[in-house]
């Protein structure tokens, strides 16, 4: 007869304690996001193809390029999720090894935040005409992406998250502050090269600060996604949640490049269609610089809204240049006209 007791099963060893919310829980929430996100890029995407005509087919190219990048990294991040989520679903210690495609992850969004960053700064070189502001852009740039890479590369030497933290934390801090530098210096660029461009005339004023205004919003929102993945990063290593914060960047980023891509033709028609009622002492230099021969006058006359849109264009190269030709446009700011 059998004993009873050697018949009776073993109870399983406890399984570890890990907190579902902010490992497996954060992640959900952040491919939720990230779906949704995505899903915005491609309808501005398809509005952007729809009304860019005057836009380069190189910028076209690089929306596109872009546009691929963010559904790869779409891809990959749900790849991961699905291991740690159904793959592993018995298996928690799962969530201390990193999967392969969040190791591909970290190369499409550093590669698309690099893009990004570029087109930026080359326009900024573009309408300035100068190298200096690129200084805070470029080489901080160029380190975070060198650092997202090396993340990307160690992550698969060393797959366990513990152990990665203890070694090289200090280099996705680095990433992170470095591409929050770059978002500011472009911020602070683009605003200082608007208000070195404004004039006597209110409805190009008005333009322009609503262009400073949404460039400032655009970048703060990047630049603090950042520096939060800096602060959870350094405050909270043995979770999801800086991770998750930092995958949002390059959706965020890239969706702000499309507002903005997009908003043109609104913006050009917000401030089109008005008369324009000026002294001509407020752009008698205005006139001398486009070439124009200046009689100046010294009572106000209003100006026809055809003859007032080209002393605004043959002026204001910065907005155009914000507008269309910044971004790689294939029309041109209308040359020296006599009014």
């Amino acid at each position: 007869m059998s004993d009873p007791a050697s018949s009776t099963p073993l109870p399983s060893p406890p399984l570890p304690s890990l907190d579902l919310n902010n490992t497996l829980g954060v992640l959900l929430i952040t491919e939720i996001l990230i779906s949704v996100l995505f899903g915005i890029a491609c309808v501005q995407v398809y509005m952007y193809f729809h009304s860019s005509i005057r836009d380069s087919s190189r910028m076209k190219g690089i929306v596109l390029f872009l546009w691929i990048l963010d559904g790869l990294h779409l891809a990959f991040t749900s790849h991961g999720i699905y291991q740690y989520a159904v793959m592993n679903f018995t298996n928690p210690l799962a969530l201390t090894q990193c999967p392969w495609s969040f190791s591909a992850d970290m190369v499409f969004a550093e590669l698309s935040d690099f893009i990004l960053t570029s087109v930026f700064a080359y326009r900024i070189y573009k309408i300035s005409g100068h190298m200096w502001p690129l200084i805070f852009i470029v080489p901080p740039q160029i380190v975070s992406l060198t650092a997202g890479l090396a993340i990307a590369v160690l992550v698969r030497k060393v797959p366990d998250y513990g152990e990665l933290d203890k070694r090289y934390a200090w280099i996705w801090d680095t990433m992170f502050c470095l591409q929050a530098v770059a978002d500011c210096a472009i911020a602070a660029s683009l605003s200082t090269i608007l208000v070195r461009r404004r004039t006597g005339f209110k409805r190009t004023n008005s333009l322009i600060r609503v262009l400073i205004l949404y460039t400032i919003g655009t970048c703060t929102l990047t630049s603090s996604v950042s520096v939060a993945s800096v602060i959870t990063c350094i405050s909270a290593p043995h979770n999801f949640i800086y991770f998750s914060i930092g995958t949002l960047l390059p959706k965020l980023t890239m969706n702000s490049l499309l507002a903005l891509l997009n908003s043109r033709d609104a913006l050009r028609e917000m401030h089109a269609g008005q008369v324009v009622s000026v002294h001509f002492s407020k752009f008698a230099s205005i006139l001398k610089r486009s070439g124009t021969s200046d009689n100046a006058g010294a009572a106000p006359v209003h100006i026809s809204d055809h003859i007032s849109q080209e002393i605004i264009d043959s002026d204001l190269s910065a907005t155009a240049d914000i507008l269309d030709s910044s971004f790689d446009s294939e029309s041109q700011v209308p040359g020296d006209r006599a009014v």
